[in-house]
């Protein structure tokens, strides 16, 4: 018997109206990935690793502090967005999380690493968020972590420069090849996703009444409808036939090690697809405005080319949004310090142990700080009145491949 569907209609935030739950994908079992595998990817990740926050947790807290949302609940839902990757404390204590080298669903279910298309993952990712009840933080907070890795786990090689016929593994590119790829990947504006999701109301109200709320997640189901075709291969036909919405992403189903060893750390880089970032910002907005009743208008997508900007002046340094988003969002919360953590793993998380031991997040840190510092002055703040203050935790030092350390994050005040 099937579950009883109402017609999909884009939520106006009415508690307990219009939340219909769709429930992750379950994947079949697979063999355990070794740990020898597990360990080269992540020195695959290391040699590039950067901090990812930028992408998910500064970027939707600064979103939806622009759109108006309870601050309490801004910070809520960026924490949630960025829980696969980190475990936020507090704004010294950043834990490393390793959801990204679990075999058995999170790659796909969390990561998007499908090996699909872009357009069909954003899709079906801002679906299953518009239709998630409210007080499930934590799986909005997942879906909203997949939604921006639509974007930064979209396969760099689906654009390429002029002069390269076949993609080259960034890998091992040098300066000025990097430079040419962020030159390439200018795509247009008709990645919009309000003109993705309404078009197709009629079509799921049909099918999910027709068959309930498993017609998402039920392939056999869909392809005796589809003639043999899965819901994703036959959207593909009508839904992907140009623009960037057939971009491949990195992955496949089961444990991957593509995106590890494919192009290095190099997707989940803002700066390297600085207008792939701001469709996704635009799309984001739009995602979590028609989610909670906020105005998109309020949206100041001016702030945010300002960032890009400084970030393309800043190429050769490999930039990171984090800490100059987090200055802009201390200011919308009328604060005068910014803190830049130092992350770390604690030994219950295998693999982000291995990563926080690998990984000199303290020199990282500094980088950033370096970087923080410099854009703030461009804000029109005297560097004499921008101090600051190393946070230090004596009683539990850590070690990394630098040796021991035991600043735990440093402070930015601003007089």
């Amino acid at each position: 018997m099937k579950d009883k569907v109402t017609a999909l209609r884009l939520p106006k935030n009415n508690l307990g109206k219009n939340f219909n739950k769709v429930d992750s994908l379950r994947l079949p079992a697979m063999p355990l990935p070794s740990a020898k595998m597990l360990l080269d990817m992540k020195r695959k990740y290391d040699e590039f690793l950067k901090y990812e926050t930028d992408g998910h947790y500064s970027t939707v807290y600064l979103v939806c502090l622009m759109l108006s949302m309870d601050k309490k609940l801004a910070k809520t839902l960026a924490e949630a967005t960025e829980a696969p990757d980190t475990t936020i404390h507090s704004e010294e204590r950043f834990e490393l999380n390793d959801t990204w080298g679990h075999p058995f669903g999170p790659q796909q279910e969390i990561h998007s690493l499908t090996g699909g298309f872009h357009g069909i993952e954003e899709f079906f990712t801002a679906i299953k968020f518009l239709y998630t009840p409210h007080d499930k933080i934590e799986e909005l907070g997942k879906l909203l972590h997949r939604f921006g890795d639509t974007y930064a786990h979209t396969e760099i090689g689906n654009l390429k420069p002029a002069d390269i016929k076949e993609h080259l593994d960034l890998e091992k590119a040098d300066d000025e090849t990097i430079k040419k790829y962020i030159e390439s990947w200018q795509v247009g504006s008709e990645q919009n996703l309000k003109s993705k999701v309404e078009p197709w109301v009629t079509f799921f109200n049909y099918f999910m009444q027709e068959y309930g709320i498993e017609f998402l997640e039920n392939e056999s189901k869909q392809k005796k409808i589809f003639q043999g075709k899965t819901l994703k291969e036959a959207l593909k036909d009508i839904y992907l036939p140009k623009g960037t919405s057939n971009f491949i992403m990195y992955g496949k189903d089961g444990f991957t090690r593509e995106h590890a060893f494919t192009d290095g750390g190099y997707p989940d880089m803002i700066y390297l697809r600085p207008n792939w970032y701001f469709i996704y910002v635009q799309n984001l907005a739009w995602l979590i405005a028609n989610k909670y009743n906020l105005e998109y208008s309020k949206l100041d997508l001016s702030l945010f080319n300002k960032m890009l900007d400084f970030l393309k002046r800043n190429q050769n340094e490999k930039p990171s949004m984090k800490g100059i988003i987090d200055y802009e969002i201390a200011i919308f919360l009328g604060k005068k310090e910014i803190y830049i953590p130092v992350y770390y793993a604690n030994s219950p998380r295998i693999l982000a142990s291995v990563d926080g031991i690998k990984t000199n997040y303290l020199q990282i840190a500094k980088n950033v700080l370096e970087l923080t510092k410099k854009y703030i002055v461009e804000q029109g703040i005297p560097s004499n009145n921008i101090m600051v203050e190393e946070i230090n935790n004596w009683i539990n030092p850590k070690i990394n491949i630098g040796g021991f350390y035991v600043t735990e994050a440093f402070k930015i005040l601003l007089k």
